[in-house]
């Protein structure tokens, strides 16, 4: 028999989420309001990205509002859309009640009211949290490969007297925190798909290059007008800067995927619109040549 235990009250996060979303976007919708943008599409296009990220807080922080940890018959679940957690019994070596603080972030989410990933703790070294709080009394639980988990239910004893009844523990020793094991496969396709999409635009521009007038246009405004003209070069140049992304994604899927497969998706999805909009730039300043 399964027994749901939700997180502690999230206070006015969803609030927070809503204005940070408000602060993200307002001054790009401002700028749709009141210039003449027509059906520009790279201009909406650049909106995609904002309000995925803003889209992302506000549903991050309405899903922590809804949390809940579930004690099925063999395992312990999380639910969290944007990173859901399962853990067998077999798996947790000890739990128990513990003050700490979060401290820094090294991959997830941190927001009034939800705190979701890998963070940095003041007592515990690296911990993963699935949590409406960042500091005061937390339920950890440590598995048996050194992992650390915090939760934050509502009725920590009652969560935890029915955990101890699913399992039995042994003493709580100190070991060295062991690395959840990266997904390979993920992470490859990840940056593999980020990097052939970036790619496709080298090579894109490559073809068309040496076949480009000395002096093209490099700028447009909210019209799709072009205002500025310049050196063919510029091209090159706004190429090199597109490299950043696929580096970055590199970085990010390497590092932190083997946290969470969700989010590593997420990034790629930021990447590739990113990539998205360099191809976008290229195309409309060789169709105003």
């Amino acid at each position: 028999m399964s027994q749901s235990y939700p997180a502690g009250d999230s206070g006015n996060s969803l609030k927070w989420a809503v204005l940070i979303a408000l602060l993200i976007n307002l001054p790009l919708l401002l700028v749709l309001l009141f210039s003449d943008v027509g059906s520009e599409p790279v201009l909406f296009l650049i909106m995609i990205v904002p309000f995925t990220i803003s889209g992302l807080i506000v549903y991050s922080s309405y899903a922590a509002g809804r949390m809940n940890y579930t004690l099925g018959e063999d395992e312990l679940r999380v639910s969290f859309p944007l990173s859901p957690l399962r853990v067998s019994y077999p798996e947790i070596r000890c739990a128990g009640k513990v003050e700490t603080n979060l401290r820094f972030r090294l991959f997830g989410g941190s927001l009034p009211g939800a705190y979701w990933g890998v963070f940095t703790t003041s007592s515990l070294g690296n911990a993963q949290v699935y949590a409406t709080k960042y500091r005061g009394e937390f339920v950890l639980l440590e598995l048996v490969n050194g992992e650390k988990i915090l939760v934050s239910p509502r009725e920590p004893d009652a969560f935890l007297d029915a955990l101890r009844k699913k399992t039995v523990f042994v003493a709580s020793t100190q070991t060295k925190m062991v690395e959840p094991r990266l997904h390979l496969r993920l992470a490859t396709v990840q940056v593999a798909v980020v990097a052939i999409a970036w790619l496709t635009l080298v090579f894109y521009v490559a073809s068309v290059y040496p076949g480009l007038p000395e002096i093209i246009p490099v700028h447009f405004g909210f019209n799709g007008v072009p205002n500025r003209y310049g050196s063919k070069s510029e091209l090159l140049a706004l190429v090199a800067v597109s490299a950043i992304f696929p580096s970055l994604n590199t970085v990010f899927a390497v590092k932190f995927g083997k946290y969470n497969e969700v989010l590593t998706v997420f990034l790629s999805i930021i990447f590739l619109l990113a990539v998205g909009l360099f191809v976008l730039a290229v195309k409309q300043m060789l169709q105003a040549i």
